[in-house]
């Protein structure tokens, strides 16, 4: 089996919402994947081989919060969620780039992206972030109260970014993009690009974006190591990746969601049988370590092959609204936001509990999940949040 590395750095994604027509495939897959991001965070507690920080050192641990109760299954979900959810993630957020801009303006669409992304990641990474590695702390035996805590953190470090790293990749990546696309001479090939694609098989568009991923992932993942971090105080960004990250999101903003959506109306199935061979291989027992470039290769057909066969699935099931679905959409941003800290501490809480780790990362996910649900449609009843979150 393939070993598993639990960084200490967590993976998790929120998306924008936008005022551009709607999809509603593309609206559930997100609230999908914001789901697997709490799973993802919720049971990387409980996963074997897990060991917590000492003597108040809180970054040194596989989570920040470590149970005895530990599961192998749990490492198997970390590694998928890890392989693909990220990427898929980006290419989500880049969809809707176009439209609003065009139909915000560059000056418009910038500060709405400040306000957005800007805003609750500056806010999260003196609120949310401190009270989720707190815990960790905690744990590791550490005894100042918190408000020690947090001086200690934002002055003398280490800050990590937590999930919010996301937040501020892809505020970086959206400002490229619009000041990018603000330029005709772009527009005018984009939209050249386009046409030339719709004349050749969808066939060939998977190719080019395999290899193309491929270009940009594995000599950085060779070069640098799957779990190498560039980080400058509380921000940082999963080295390797930062080509992957730019290229899905790039993928994205060029492809659109209407284009996008009708390009799999018809080939949900054979997207999804190709998603679970290439799952297949990734999860295919090897009696010795690979080189890094063909763990990359595997990792990279898995992340491609889900994130398209997820696109395929969405579009195909995705169509009816619901008042829960649409309270999901609405919110899956603030849950991603809010989430981190409410797993966490019920995880610490857990920790007295004698239950197994089964038992014990269920609750985690599902009162983690609801309670991140419920915290963030509070939040969005005070005056001007809504507008932000």
């Amino acid at each position: 089996m393939k070993s598993v590395v639990l960084a200490f750095s967590p993976r998790s994604v929120p998306l924008s919402r936008s005022a551009a027509q709607r999809i509603p495939a593309f609206d559930y897959l997100r609230v999908f994947i914001i789901f697997l991001v709490v799973l993802h965070h919720a049971v990387m507690a409980y996963c074997a081989g897990g060991h917590a920080a000492r003597g108040g050192d809180y970054t040194k641990a596989t989570a920040p919060v470590v149970d005895p109760a530990q599961w192998d299954g749990f490492n198997f979900m970390v590694m998928a969620n890890d392989g693909f959810f990220m990427p898929l993630m980006f290419l989500l957020a880049g969809l809707f780039v176009r439209p609003n801009l065009a139909r915000k303006g560059l000056s418009r669409y910038l500060a709405d992206r400040a306000l957005r992304l800007g805003v609750p990641l500056l806010v999260g990474i003196v609120t949310v972030v401190p009270l989720s590695y707190y815990i960790s702390y905690l744990q590791s035996g550490g005894t100042a109260d918190f408000a020690a805590f947090w001086v200690r953190m934002v002055t003398a470090g280490p800050w990590p970014s937590g999930p919010l790293w996301f937040v501020g990749a892809l505020l970086v990546f959206d400002a490229a993009a619009a000041l990018i696309l603000s330029r005709n001479s772009v527009r005018l090939g984009v939209r050249r690009l386009l046409a030339a694609l719709d004349r050749r098989p969808k066939a060939v568009w998977f190719l080019a974006f395999l290899a193309l991923s491929g270009l940009v992932f594995l000599p950085a993942v060779t070069l640098l190591g799957a779990s190498f971090w560039l980080t400058a105080g509380p921000f940082g960004i999963q080295a390797s990746r930062i080509g992957l990250y730019a290229f899905f999101f790039v993928a994205g903003v060029i492809v659109g969601a209407g284009r996008l959506a009708a390009s799999f109306e018809d080939r949900w199935l054979r997207w999804s049988v190709l998603a679970v061979l290439a799952a297949t291989l990734f999860f295919a027992p090897h009696d010795a370590p690979w080189p890094a470039v063909a763990d990359g290769m595997v990792m990279l057909l898995f992340c491609v092959t889900m994130a398209v066969g997820l696109l395929a699935l969405a579009v195909r099931f995705g169509h009816s609204r619901s008042t829960a679905g649409d309270s999901l959409c609405g919110n899956a941003y603030g849950i991603y936001l809010l989430h981190y800290p409410i797993v966490l501490w019920i995880q610490y809480e857990l920790l007295r509990v004698p239950l197994g780790p089964v038992a014990k990362g269920s609750l985690a996910v599902g009162s983690g999940f609801a309670l991140s649900w419920l915290a963030s449609s509070l939040l969005r009843r005070v005056p001007g949040v809504a507008r932000i979150v």
